[in-house]
């Protein structure tokens, strides 16, 4: 099952009018996260509940956590570990959907998480999602259950999440009906930009 080490609330908050939860990226972890989560999050968004669950696995290359495990970054091993990992990641969100009483469910991810986040779509229940410099490996002969707006942040200097898949997967989700938005970024190479994540805040202020 997975948790979340930090809970942080918005500097607003009145009663949980959203609940956030951020995915981190493969090697990293959800404590290294929410520092970003309190200084840009937080402070822009009211009455919000964030959440940065840690991946449910030690990473191979010897430090953080990983959602499933990444060698050839083929589409086989993409779906493989996506739908080992699914299961795990629905339960918390709807866990956390009953635990905060919260309908409106948005949903932020970086790199390996974005890969989560885009799965998602094919679950209901998520009412945003902001996907940084991930890969939108898109199941065959499946259709979004999810009514959710997306909006995709990618680095054209992306060296290891080429910025090319970035552009497909934005033609992909309009192909499946999907409404989604590219924010193109420049010069931060796989990262996100404290100007990035203000972009994120602002897509989901406007639900």
């Amino acid at each position: 099952m997975l948790k979340s080490n930090r809970i942080i609330k918005s500097r607003r908050f009145d009663k949980v009018e959203r609940v956030v939860i951020a995915f981190h990226g493969y090697g990293d972890d959800g404590d290294n996260f929410s520092e970003a989560g309190s200084l840009f999050l937080a402070p822009k968004l009211d009455n919000a509940i964030f959440l940065f669950p840690n991946a449910p696995h030690d990473c191979d290359i010897g430090f953080g956590r990983q959602w499933f495990a990444l060698d050839e970054m083929s589409y086989n091993e993409l779906r493989c570990g996506l739908e080992e990992v699914t299961p795990i990641v629905r339960e918390y969100i709807e866990n956390v959907s009953q635990e905060y009483n919260c309908k409106n469910i948005n949903l932020i991810g970086f790199s390996q998480g974005a890969m989560i986040v885009f799965e998602m779509l094919y679950y209901p229940g998520i009412s945003k999602i902001v996907a940084y410099s991930g890969v939108f490996a898109a199941p065959r002969d499946k259709k979004p259950l999810s009514n959710a707006e997306v909006l995709i942040m990618h680095s054209e200097d992306d060296d290891v999440v080429p910025y090319k898949n970035a552009e497909r997967a934005k033609k992909n989700l309009e192909n499946l009906g999907v409404k989604v938005s590219l924010k193109t970024c420049n010069g931060i190479g796989h990262s996100i930009s404290a100007e990035g994540l203000d972009y994120g805040v602002e897509f989901l202020k406007s639900f």
